[in-house]
C-alpha cells in the first residue's frame, strides 16, 4: 500500500503525521518504507539523520528510476527504512523540466519495492510542484492531515482539484483519510472547524484526533517520533490510536 499524505497548505502537521505513523507502524511489526520528498527535508532531519552525511537520495533515485531497487534506502533506528531527501532535491525540478515522462518517475522508482513493504508512506511537499505530482501519481490513496483551522479546511478543494488533475495519470487516486491536527478542545472554532470536516467527509475522516501539544512540536528537532520522544504524552497517545484506524483501514494482505 502506498499512501502519500498531502495537503496544498503547510504547517498543518503533515511530516509529523508521516514520521509518527511509520515508525508506529514499524513498531507494530509491519515493514515500512518512508520516502522524504520534500526539498525542506524536515522528515529526514525528523529521524535523526544528517542530510549532509547522506550520499544516496530521493533524488538520485528519480534520477535513475530503473536503478537496482533500494539503492537509497538507509535503515532508520525506528523500525522504518527511509529514502532521504538532501539540499539537491531544491533545484531538481530544473533539472527535470524537459524530461519526458516526468511525472512518472517515482511510480517506476517504487515498482521494485512495492512487495518489500507493507506501508510506503511518501512525504510530499505544501504546494502543487513535480514533486507533489510524483507523489499523487505513485500513491494508491491520500492520507490528508487537516488542521482544524478555517484556512486548512478551504485548502481542501484546492487539494481536490489537484487530485482530479492527478488522475489523468492515476485513474485510482482519491482521499482515503483525513485525520484532524492541532486540536484544541478550549477553543469552539475547532469544534465548529471538525463538524464541519465530519459533516463534509463523514467516514473518510478518522476518530482518532491529533492534540495541539508542544511534545509534538518538540520531537523533530530531537530527532524522533513522537512515539519514541514522549511515549506517553497526548500526542503520542493519539498516534498510536491512528496508525490502529490506518491498520484496520489498509489492513495487511
Amino acid at each position: 500500500m502506498i499512501i502519500a499524505t498531502a495537503m496544498q497548505k503547510g504547517g498543518v502537521g503533515k511530516t509529523t503525521t508521516t514520521l509518527a505513523l511509520g515508525s508506529e507502524l514499524a513498531r507494530s511489526g509491519a515493514r515500512v518504507l518512508l520516502i522524504d520528498l520534500d526539498p525542506q527535508g524536515s522528515l529526514t532531519e525528523g529521524l535523526g539523520i544528517d542530510p549532509n552525511h547522506i550520499t544516496q537520495s530521493v533524488y538520485e533515485m528519480l534520477l535513475h528510476p530503473d536503478h537496482a531497487p533500494g539503492f537509497a534506502t538507509i535503515e532508520t533506528a525506528y523500525g522504518a527504512d527511509l529514502i532521504p531527501a538532501t539540499l539537491a532535491l531544491a533545484g531538481a525540478e530544473l533539472a527535470f523540466a524537459g524530461r519526458f515522462g516526468r511525472e512518472l518517475l517515482l511510480r517506476t522508482a517504487l515498482i521494485p519495492l512495492r512487495s518489500q513493504y507493507d506501508y510506503i508512506l511518501i512525504d510530499s511537499p505544501p504546494s502543487l510542484g513535480l514533486f507533489t505530482i510524483n507523489a499523487l501519481v505513485a500513491a494508491d490513496t491520500l492520507l490528508v492531515p487537516l488542521q482544524a483551522h478555517v484556512y486548512a479546511l478551504n485548502a481542501m478543494g484546492q487539494l481536490e482539484q489537484t487530485i482530479t488533475m492527478a488522475r489523468q495519470l492515476n485513474p485510482v487516486l482519491a482521499i482515503g483519510g483525513i485525520v484532524m491536527t492541532m486540536i484544541d478542545k478550549r477553543t469552539s472554532v475547532n469544534a465548529v472547524i471538525e463538524a464541519a470536516a465530519r459533516e463534509r467527509y463523514r467516514d473518510l475522516v478518522f476518530a482518532a484526533t491529533i492534540p495541539l501539544n508542544t511534545k509534538i512540536v518538540e520531537a523533530p528537532a530531537a530527532g524522533q517520533p513522537i512515539t519514541v520522544y514522549a511515549r506517553e504524552s497526548a500526542g503520542a497517545h493519539a498516534y498510536r490510536a491512528l496508525a490502529e484506524e490506518v491498520r484496520k483501514r489498509w489492513p495487511v494482505s
